[in-house]
């Protein structure tokens, strides 16, 4: 087989024609087509040397291609959205501009095309593909609300805890409140009272296991949950140090943060929840939200009818644990509740059943103690009207 000869040689060859006997022959040598070789010929004899060069394969016109003008609204649009912390992306841009009125908007393609050639977009290959995860959403509005809390500081570096509620469905956030230092039961309900008065009561809430929402790693119900259950309202639970569950109001930190981080910081509480509710206005009224296709949550929220809680109270769940009694107090701590039961069991492994407000403490498989709890007090005394079992003899300490 013939050796071919370098891109060069062959444009040059086809250039000096006249060195060519057989043309045909040259070619089939070369591996070029005889156009290419008349073509580099054409070239040679109407700009010399310089003819043969490469040439820019780009169109003379681009009849298609979107107008300055628009390209410049692109740009200053996405430099816009970025100084106010909103969303900034393609997608963003377009839903952004279609709801100003504004006639004949690139799609979401061609937008990122323009911004990658204005040199607007940064690389960022270490993001997850779309397809690594898997997506759920529940059908209906109510029909779930994730809770969640995170960390702020005011301008003077206060640290602050933000609380907030989010409809699984809708994206429709029912409360959003800041309180001093960290979550406490107080604020998280407060967000679900003022979720409550304006959407309604929900059929079930998802939480990460934070203490300020269940009590399911301490054997107990917390207030969160001994509320909503009295209200007919499911509660769930993510599992542990696995906060996909709840990703819909993990993301929207992200969102909050952002919008906050583009305006001066607040000073005082006030002032932060001041700013809260103007975000939330933002969040529910204005915002695009790309999971609804460009819906705000508000009209997501209004689209479909809302689920409801169960009818009545749901029943308290029952919770199984094993206890050290004090060696010196005689009680067994079972939260939030010091239950005495005498210092003769003092040190004994004790194993605890509740159930709702009824909490009965076994050794072995001997009762030690059966007892209705008093929700106003935390210390449970033994009662001495009903002290048979004090009459049995414990069995060693181990």
């Amino acid at each position: 087989m013939a050796q071919k000869v370098t891109a060069m040689d062959i444009r040059m060859a086809a250039a000096l024609a006249g060195q060519v006997d057989n043309v045909a022959a040259f070619c089939r040598d070369s591996g070029i087509s005889r156009q290419t070789f008349y073509k580099f010929r054409k070239r040679f004899c109407d700009g010399g040397i310089e003819g043969l060069q490469d040439r820019s394969r780009r169109p003379l016109s681009s009849p298609g291609q979107t107008p300055v003008e628009v390209e410049d609204l692109i740009v200053l649009r996405r430099k816009q959205l970025i100084e106010q912390g909103r969303d900034h992306g393609a997608q963003s841009i377009v839903w952004s501009l279609q709801r100003e009125g504004i006639a004949q908007v690139p799609s979401p393609s061609t937008v990122w095309q323009i911004l990658t050639r204005r040199g607007m977009i940064t690389a960022q290959p270490q993001k997850r593909p779309k397809s690594a995860t898997k997506r759920f959403c529940f059908s209906r509005p109510n029909e779930c609300w994730q809770s969640d809390w995170t960390r702020w500081s005011l301008a003077d570096g206060t640290p602050v805890a933000i609380a907030g509620s989010l409809d699984d469905h809708s994206r429709y956030l029912v409360g959003l409140r800041a309180g001093a230092g960290d979550a406490d039961s107080e604020l998280v309900w407060s967000v679900i009272m003022a979720g409550i008065a304006e959407c309604g009561i929900p059929s079930m809430s998802l939480s990460d296991n934070g203490i300020v929402y269940t009590g399911r790693f301490h054997s107990h119900e917390s207030a969160f949950e001994t509320n909503l259950r009295t209200l007919g309202v499911r509660t769930i639970n993510s599992m542990p140090f696995h906060p996909q569950t709840c990703g819909k109001i993990e993301r929207f930190w992200q969102t909050l943060k952002k919008w906050l981080t583009a305006r001066d910081p607040a000073a005082t509480l006030a002032e932060l929840n001041t700013l809260i509710e103007q975000f939330r206005r933002f969040y529910n009224d204005q915002r695009p939200h790309r999971a609804l296709r460009g819906a705000t949550p508000t009209e997501a929220m209004a689209a479909t009818t809302k689920a409801r809680p169960a009818d009545r109270p749901l029943p308290a769940p029952v919770f199984v644990s094993h206890h050290t009694v004090g060696q010196t107090s005689g009680y067994v701590h079972v939260a939030p509740y010091r239950v005495n039961v005498g210092l003769r069991w003092a040190g004994h492994e004790c194993d605890v059943i509740r159930d709702g407000d009824h909490i009965s403490i076994f050794s072995g498989n001997r009762l030690v103690r059966a007892l209705t709890t008093d929700p106003t007090r935390n210390y449970q005394p033994i009662d001495k009207s009903t002290r048979t079992y004090r009459n049995r003899e414990p069995k060693p300490a181990s």
